[in-house]
């Protein structure tokens, strides 16, 4: 989710970002409620961390006008000083079916500092997209080129995966903070990690699976080394049962606990 901003707590449920065309129908992700354990999976030694605990829950809703998220996250981070930065975090967004249009509401505390940001973003036909933030401040944020929000970007992810593409790069943004969009690249590759062990409605987690690996790049001076990287099983209705979070001095585990269908209403 760069070391303890906002979105570090953020991507670890949000991690589904790549864009590629196809050019059949769109693959879709399942609406759906899934439960995440968090814990380190591995530090160097010049990491100022030792330990890392929390849980996530992620609900995802399709109704007739759109999709409707909603995350929860808490976690814990153990320094080797003997400390602690305790993080709590509630994301609500709303994308509209097309993807072209998406609300999003952050509000986040990290050892009693809270953080709150909100707003809309919007993309038009021709790729040009914008976002308006209302809080912590007004202010307008333009976007690059065919900028894909929360959903969007987990369906092309779909689209890519259903084409049998390997590769692909696009730019998200998500509004879990004010440091504007990332440019994402995805590399596919084969299932190595399975489905063990898991817990949850059978029928979801039956689906095919993939690994994939991603990185997070600042748009700010074309930065040749991403800010974090990210290694995770998909399965192909866009449900994810592993992530590695992978930064300079620590690697991060979020297993999933459960998963459940959510509201899915079919509308003509």
């Amino acid at each position: 989710m760069s070391s303890l901003k906002s979105r570090f707590a953020a991507v670890l449920v949000a991690a589904s970002v790549c864009g590629l065309a196809n050019a059949g129908a769109r693959a879709e992700m399942v609406p759906h409620q899934a439960i995440y354990n968090m814990s380190l999976a591995s530090s160097s030694p010049a990491s100022r961390f030792n330990g890392v605990s929390g849980a996530a829950v992620t609900h995802i809703e399709k109704t007739c006008e759109g999709w409707l998220v909603n995350e929860q996250i808490v976690m814990t981070m153990l320094t080797v000083a003997g400390g602690a930065i305790e993080r709590e975090m509630n994301f609500k967004a709303r994308e509209s079916l097309d993807g072209d249009v998406y609300f999003f509401e952050s509000n986040s505390v990290t050892n009693g500092e809270h953080r709150e940001y909100s707003g809309s973003a919007r993309r038009k036909k021709n790729g040009d997209a914008e976002a308006e933030f209302v809080t912590p401040r007004p202010f307008e944020m333009p976007l690059p080129k065919g900028t894909r929000f929360y959903v969007s970007t987990t369906n092309w992810l779909l689209d890519m995966l259903e084409s049998g593409a390997r590769a692909g790069e696009t730019y998200a943004f998500d509004g879990t903070d004010d440091e504007g969009p990332q440019k994402v690249t995805a590399f596919i590759l084969p299932d190595k990690i399975g489905g063990d062990g898991l817990s949850g409605d059978e029928t979801l987690l039956a689906a095919k699976a993939w690994q994939i690996r991603m990185a997070f790049f600042k748009i700010e001076g074309q930065a040749s080394q991403p800010e974090f990287e990210l290694s995770l099983r998909m399965l192909e209705n866009g449900i994810i049962t592993h992530f590695e979070l992978i930064f300079d001095d620590l690697v991060v585990d979020q297993i999933l606990q459960d998963v459940l269908p959510a509201k899915n209403e079919r509308c003509s």
